[in-house]
């Protein structure tokens, strides 16, 4: 199993100047990072009924940062984790993924989800009751523009005449499409019918719930990466290598391997850089270890 990273990065932490070299250093598959357009003052996150975390307050452009990771890398996949399809113009974001994988060298992972901020929806244009059906309009719409010569494309919520779309991605046919969304037969059925991969939150269940995806496909499930958040909000004390949570790490990530996980993106601190570093040293010695 691999062993990638997933960080909050912000005007409030470490640049991704600092981070991308020392996550290549350490021999780690992936650095996945996430996005919100903004936060909506009334926001309720369902997780955080005491309020919303403040970094949730800061997340730079994705594509800003990860070019920036590009230029200063050369072997990291570079992942998003997740972009909120719904709520980009297909056009935009079409280009803007594709010309990240021509200045990567073709390392791009596109992780994708639904979305769950009701009001960062609205503020987008996007009913929440319509974020499913509106998602997936537009990801068949990005897919063309990424695959096809050229295209039109008319539907519900996507319109646009024959164009020419390029940059195409390196890739072929297009950057691998990861879909973050928590375990179930709607959620399967989009991993199989739209996207390479599924990009679930780990979970006890987890590899149960692998195998409940196997059998929907009929077959070996594809490429599953397992986020594990613990730990990646700044300010949050990350463990040491012989902390018996790090020995939790291990023992998760060795069952999620042997259930037919393909990959763990494991949350990082980002608020210092010894810090950082002493976590990447741990998970630099778990990818060995579940090699």
């Amino acid at each position: 199993m691999l062993i990638g990273t997933n960080l909050i990065l912000g005007d409030h932490t470490l640049p991704m100047a600092t981070v991308a070299p020392l996550v290549e250093a350490h021999d780690l598959d992936a650095l996945f990072i996430g996005e919100h357009t903004h936060l909506p003052v009334a926001t309720v996150h369902p997780g955080h009924r005491d309020g919303v975390p403040e970094f949730y307050k800061r997340f730079l452009d994705p594509f800003v940062q990860l070019a920036v990771a590009a230029a200063l890398t050369e072997r990291v996949r570079l992942g998003t984790g997740v972009l909120l399809v719904a709520e980009r113009n297909p056009l935009e974001l079409a280009k803007a993924v594709a010309s990240l994988d021509v200045v990567s060298g073709g390392r791009v992972e596109v992780g994708v989800g639904y979305g769950w901020n009701r009001l960062e929806m609205v503020n987008n244009g996007v009913d929440p009751a319509q974020r499913r059906p509106v998602f997936r309009e537009k990801l068949a719409a990005v897919k063309r523009l990424w695959t096809e010569e050229t295209t039109a494309f008319d539907g519900e919520w996507v319109h646009f005449t024959e164009s020419w779309s390029y940059p195409k991605p390196v890739q072929v046919p297009h950057p691998p499409v990861l879909l973050g969304a928590a375990a179930s037969d709607a959620t399967f059925d989009d991993v199989l019918s739209l996207a390479d991969g599924w990009y679930p939150l780990g979970t006890d269940d987890l590899p149960q719930q692998v195998g409940r995806l196997a059998a929907r496909a009929g077959g070996a499930p594809p490429p599953v990466t397992a986020v594990e958040m613990e730990g990646q909000r700044p300010g949050v004390p990350w463990y040491s290598e012989d902390d018996t949570r790090a020995r939790a790490l291990g023992e998760r990530a060795r069952r999620y391997a042997a259930g037919g996980v393909h990959r763990m993106s494991v949350g990082v601190p980002a608020d210092h850089v010894d810090g950082l570093a002493r976590a990447l040293e741990v998970l630099t010695a778990l990818a060995t270890s579940v090699a």
